[in-house]
């Protein structure tokens, strides 16, 4: 039965939990056994430590190549023109080739060898970079770290999505992408403290010595994992969860209706190709990519490094932009925990895509005071609480599957870093600092297209969910099974 426009006028900013909306809650639900408490605190403390510290590093590495072009690279390596704009671009190309193997690989292979192992290359290689002495050997360098590093965000998305419950899986989440707020955060932090104490030590520029310091943290990091990360619920050999304890985190799943089957089969392509959930999700993630906020912070310092009206310190270029990814981190962890509590997803995205309007809105027009101009670029930079917010959504909407679930995240971060490789190329190239005016028009058009489209996903979400209470309605709840949880893979 096809659904009115009234439907989804009324519903648009429902609870997707329906009638089975939780009492408000911070970390478990009211009900809780003790137990359960227990065993989500070892869950959480191996998962949330590995892949927090990993999406950590990764953005230490990520960070790194902007603090060190304003830290004394640009002139070292002569980088006068677009140079900086190609290395990252290389570094994109890795990362959209890289997210579609891994994911698949981690699927067949334990993800506490695959992700540590892709991380201790990256961390070799990181170190290595200190050693360039022409920016022609940058560009390599940054393309493969960029294909290892790729492994990193959708991997954790995939293994998270493995192991938590709808009214669990947002904060986790959004704890995660916390930590690529604090890497780019201490990486800005870093940079200055090497500048004031090891810069020239041992002949070693600043600059250089930030690789080096970026590259063992990152070693360091991928041992952990390699000792503690759990794998998924169906194949975990973790020495800290008992048998009761492995049988309990699948019954958990099975509850939730969120228990998959990842029997490998080659149809996998056409199986993810029939589901609308790949290419309205895609798109979405797509749109993301667009803001501000993926350049937020070398807008920022590129602006306060050539600002005509004031001469700005170089530790105030490093670490004043820092505050766009502490304004981050707290409304991350705020309208995530609202979500997973309410199930009320919509209601924050239009929170979220509301301060983005004003903040890009007031940089298109840019000739405003410099405190609105600093608020500005922290308000048009707050697309953090909308990535745990989209993954949290495309792992439930793909829930059934591993297979599939594990190739749409992947696919979603692949086209996603592909717009972010072109708009930071065309977009945003570091010789229009620092008024950026073609980047914040752009981003601006695109954010006036994600508000669309995110309406577009809520509709085909609420269509698959009244197909689903249809379905059980018309054979009874065991019809349904296969459709349980917020929705299963339907067409």
């Amino acid at each position: 039965m096809a659904l009115s426009l009234s439907y989804y006028g009324k519903n648009l900013f429902a609870s997707s939990y329906g009638d089975n909306r939780p009492e408000f809650f911070i970390w478990h639900p009211k009900g809780t056994t003790t137990a359960e408490k227990k065993l989500l605190f070892k869950i959480d403390f191996f998962i949330l430590t590995y892949g927090c510290l990993a999406f950590f590093t990764k953005w230490l590495d990520q960070s790194n190549l902007s603090n060190a072009y304003v830290s004394g690279m640009r002139e070292d390596l002569s980088m006068f023109g677009t140079e900086f704009n190609f290395a990252q671009t290389c570094f994109a190309i890795g990362q959209i080739l890289g997210p579609i193997p891994a994911n698949l690989l981690l699927t067949r292979l334990p993800p506490r060898f695959l992700l540590p192992g892709l991380e201790f290359l990256w961390g070799i290689l990181t170190i290595g970079t200190y050693a360039v002495t022409d920016v022609n050997q940058l560009y390599p360098i940054r393309f493969i770290i960029g294909f290892l590093e790729g492994s990193c965000f959708v991997g954790i998305q995939y293994v998270l999505g493995s192991w938590y419950k709808r009214s669990e899986l947002g904060k986790r989440t959004a704890i995660f992408a916390c930590a690529a707020y604090v890497g780019t955060m201490i990486s800005g932090y870093l940079q200055s403290a090497v500048l004031a104490s090891l810069d020239g030590r041992n002949g070693i520029s600043a600059w250089r010595w930030v690789f080096i310091i970026d590259g063992i943290i990152t070693i360091v990091v991928a041992i952990y994992g390699v000792i503690f990360f759990p794998d998924t619920p169906y194949n975990t050999k973790a020495f800290y969860l008992s048998a009761e304890d492995k049988a309990r985190c699948v019954e958990r799943l099975a509850e939730d209706g969120r228990a998959e089957t990842s029997n490998f089969t080659w149809d996998l392509f056409s199986r993810t190709l029939k589901s609308w959930q790949i290419y309205v999700l895609t798109v979405l993630w797509m749109f993301w990519n667009t803001t501000v906020g993926k350049v937020a912070n070398t807008v920022m310092q590129l602006y306060l490094k050539n600002d005509p009206d004031r001469s700005w310190t170089l530790y105030e270029v490093n670490n004043i932009p820092t505050s766009i990814n502490g304004w981050n981190i707290v409304m991350i962890l705020l309208l995530n925990v609202y979500v997973d509590t309410t199930g009320k997803r919509m209601v924050a995205v239009a929170l979220n895509l509301a301060i983005l309007l004003f903040g890009t809105i007031c940089l298109v027009v840019w000739e405003i005071p410099l405190g609105l101009r600093i608020v500005s670029y922290m308000f048009a930079g707050l697309d953090g609480p909308l990535s745990p917010i989209y993954y949290t959504w495309a792992n439930i909407l793909t829930t059934g599957d591993s297979q599939v679930r594990a190739l749409t995240l992947a696919i979603m971060n692949s086209w996603g870093g592909a717009v972010t490789a072109v708009i930071q190329q065309f977009l945003y190239p570091v010789t229009d600092a620092p008024e950026f005016h073609k980047g914040f028009r752009g981003s601006l058009a695109f954010l006036c297209g994600m508000c669309v489209w995110v309406v577009v996903v809520r509709c085909l979400e609420m269509r698959a969910q009244h197909k689903k209470s249809e379905l059980e309605e018309l054979e009874g709840p065991e019809s349904g099974e296969s459709l349980r949880g917020e929705a299963k893979i339907v067409s």
